[in-house]
């Protein structure tokens, strides 16, 4: 009879334990459907508010522009919410951390992606520009040829070259694509 402690107490401490975690994960579904139903209901006041105020005939005198405020200001403030109530509950369980570095570490690649993938063509342009300025004898008012296309050196910046045909079209070509190309330079009007 001794021994009854030994196998009745570990129990105990796994049933206690388990009761604690069943409650915490009750609480915080309790958190997130009160956060849930607070959004919804504090958006449709705040539309409300806008719509009676007018906001958005104000925007579209102010500015010019056709704004659905309401909708947007409304929308914004629910998922704040609903954003700050999932949080909440997170944290109820114990997670939050976790979750909100995640969150923050996938955001953070997303911007830096999106950078990268936006100088992507920035950078050869601007190096090629470069080329072009100190090594090239193109000049602004000459003529040339250049994948084909005939006619008169209009302009030359860091990113870009500017062609006008005979006809009138003007073509902007990207440097790197001009670095890379043959070019004829002719003296005089084709």
């Amino acid at each position: 009879m001794a021994y009854q402690p030994i196998i009745i107490e570990p129990l105990l401490n796994i049933v206690n334990s388990l009761n604690r975690t069943f409650l915490k994960l009750v609480v915080a579904i309790l958190i997130f459907l009160l956060g849930f139903v607070l959004g919804k209901v504090l958006g449709r006041i705040i539309y409300k508010m806008l719509n009676e105020i007018e906001i958005n005939k104000f925007l579209k005198t102010a500015t010019g522009m056709r704004i659905n405020a309401d909708h947007l200001v409304s929308s914004f403030i629910s998922y704040a919410v609903y954003f700050l109530s999932l949080v909440a509950a997170l944290e109820q369980i114990g997670i939050a951390n976790i979750i909100l570095y995640l969150l923050s570490a996938t955001v953070i690649l997303i911007i830096l992606l999106s950078f990268f993938l936006s100088i992507r063509d920035f950078l050869p342009n601007l190096i090629s520009g470069i080329y072009l300025y100190s090594r090239a004898k193109l000049k602004e008012g000459s003529f040339i040829e250049l994948n084909g296309i005939k006619g008169e050196l209009l302009q030359i910046d860091l990113f870009q070259v500017k062609i006008k045909t005979k006809q009138g079209d003007i073509y902007h070509i990207p440097n790197s694509v001009v670095a890379k190309s043959k070019i004829k330079i002719r003296k005089r009007k084709p």
